[in-house]
């Protein structure tokens, strides 16, 4: 997913039943972590 200010990807571990998420945030460190959180978010609810 990529926005005007942040992008993040998701993809899953293919050895274990987990995934990572790859995020960058062009407005700051405490805007990475709200970036990330969502993109938590989004991607449990898909896979749940």
């Amino acid at each position: 997913m990529v926005t005007e200010n942040a992008w993040f990807a998701a993809r899953p571990s293919g050895t274990e039943d987990v995934y990572k998420i790859y995020a960058e945030s062009f407005k700051g460190e405490e805007h990475l972590k709200q970036v990330q959180a969502e993109a938590k978010a989004l991607v449990d609810g898909v896979i749940a």
